[in-house]
């Protein structure tokens, strides 16, 4: 009896994955979806999502499900929007620095009946400019054109939708799908593929609770610069590389220069063209001191009372040097740096100590006085970030705590830029027997 039922199992796992094959590796349409003022092309393979969820499925049937969720999902009956979409086997996004700047748009989506009520019901709000309607919730919106729509995703917090990029979206020059853009993307079958027309090219993989970004930088590429990174064991997060100032400054935007010169009374564009781009940041641990504090106060005799209150306080321990010949005699000259108590101190900084050392072109700030970290240099990478997300969420962090339900999820965070440009990034969630995606959409 258990055989024959192990048998029914595999039978129908096979049947499974063999439907699950021809049904979610469809050919792939390129033409009449991507215009040719588009530079970066993001191909979203919706169907090999798909057959990566069943496949995960297979592999750990039960730890996917979440009883529940579903029960409570199933009393709502909630309509989803999903419903009302024609669901194409694979989408595409594109952007370029000139009309779609601070937006990536889909290609057109065929929609059904009850598309806009459902958008409405979803909290989605209706915007009209001249002729063009279209819905907007969040960083996302909806454009509407007869019996298809268009989402346009913000890039760019204040990015806004504008009567000439409602009228760019009436684009009728496309890629052909012998374009060389599209080269790259059709000899892959990852869930997700970047492209650009400088020769940047990056993909997804997904392994269960491990997502995975690999690709290589196009030889334009001149955000991260010749560098020796160095990384130390033990740290929450660490951050290593030299970065190109004046492009970091140009894409910081007028409005968050002007915020950061409202709040520090500093410029960013002075302080790019004193900066070399280098930098090594760490964060190892947290400290967390405990002060009393003496008050006094008078009674109904007028007599003196002292009063004694504990106050817990919770200190970062991190690191930052960065490198610049005239960086730190800015500073000196904005004040940013004063004498207190024969210590150098940056004032900048309200919620804790922190400590200055100059020498020659090199800024160190450290939120403990006299602290060094020994960092190995690496010998393959130019650029490194790491962030151990769990050992940041395990203990309560005072005012430097911040919940979110899909940062509560993830592990570990790392990303690396190699000295031949080729670049690696993943992002492994604490669960790794439930799918990515699955546990992304709850």
């Amino acid at each position: 009896m258990i055989k024959r039922i192990a048998y029914i199992i595999i039978i129908g796992c096979c049947v499974l994955v063999t439907v699950g094959f021809f049904r979610y590796n469809p050919t792939v349409i390129y033409a009449d979806k991507v215009p040719v003022s588009a530079e970066t092309v993001v191909h979203v393979n919706l169907r090999e999502i798909e057959y990566n969820i069943l496949c995960s499925f297979l592999k750990h049937p039960f730890s996917q499900l979440d009883f529940e969720n579903t029960s409570t999902k199933k009393r709502e009956k909630k309509e989803s929007l999903l419903n009302q979409v024609e669901i194409p086997s694979s989408l595409f996004f594109y952007t370029n620095q000139d009309e779609y700047k601070g937006f990536l748009i889909s290609n057109k989506i065929l929609f059904k009946k009850r598309f806009v009520a459902t958008l409405k019901e979803e909290g989605f709000k209706e915007q009209n400019i001249k002729e063009d309607t279209f819905y907007v919730k969040g960083r996302m919106a909806c454009v509407l054109q007869g019996n298809t729509f268009q989402v346009l995703c913000k890039l760019e917090k204040d990015a806004v939708i504008s009567s000439e990029l409602l009228t760019s979206l009436n684009e009728e020059n496309y890629f052909p799908e012998e374009a060389s853009i599209f080269d790259k993307i059709k000899n892959r079958d990852n869930p997700i593929t970047v492209t650009t027309t400088q020769g940047d090219f990056f993909e997804v993989t997904i392994d269960d609770g491990l997502l995975t970004l690999q690709g290589k930088l196009g030889e334009g590429n001149a955000v991260f610069l010749p560098f020796k990174a160095t990384s130390s064991n033990g740290t929450i997060a660490a951050l290593s590389g030299k970065l190109n100032a004046e492009k970091v400054a140009g894409a910081l935007g007028e409005n968050v220069k002007a915020k950061f010169k409202k709040l520090t009374s500093l410029s960013l564009d002075s302080i790019a063209d004193k900066w070399s781009g280098a930098m090594n940041f760490n964060l190892s641990s947290f400290i967390e001191k405990s002060d009393t504090i003496v008050t006094y106060e008078y009674d109904d005799d007028f007599n003196k009372v002292e009063k004694k209150e504990v106050q817990h306080i919770i200190i970062p321990s991190l690191s930052l040097s960065v490198e610049g010949k005239e960086l730190c005699d800015y500073l000196n000259k904005k004040q940013a740096i004063k004498l207190v108590e024969n210590d150098s101190v940056l004032t900048l900084m309200p919620l804790f100590t922190t400590y200055v050392s100059c020498k020659e072109d090199l800024l160190k700030l450290t939120s403990v006085k006299n602290q060094s970290k020994k960092r190995k240099t690496e010998e393959v990478n130019k650029f490194l970030f790491w962030f151990d997300v769990a050992a940041f969420q395990q203990k309560e962090r005072g005012i430097y705590t911040f919940q979110n339900k899909y940062l509560d999820k993830i592990n570990t965070i790392q990303f690396s830029v190699a000295k031949n440009n080729e670049v690696k990034a993943t992002v492994q969630l604490s669960n790794t027997s439930k799918n990515f995606f699955f546990q992304l959409s709850n």
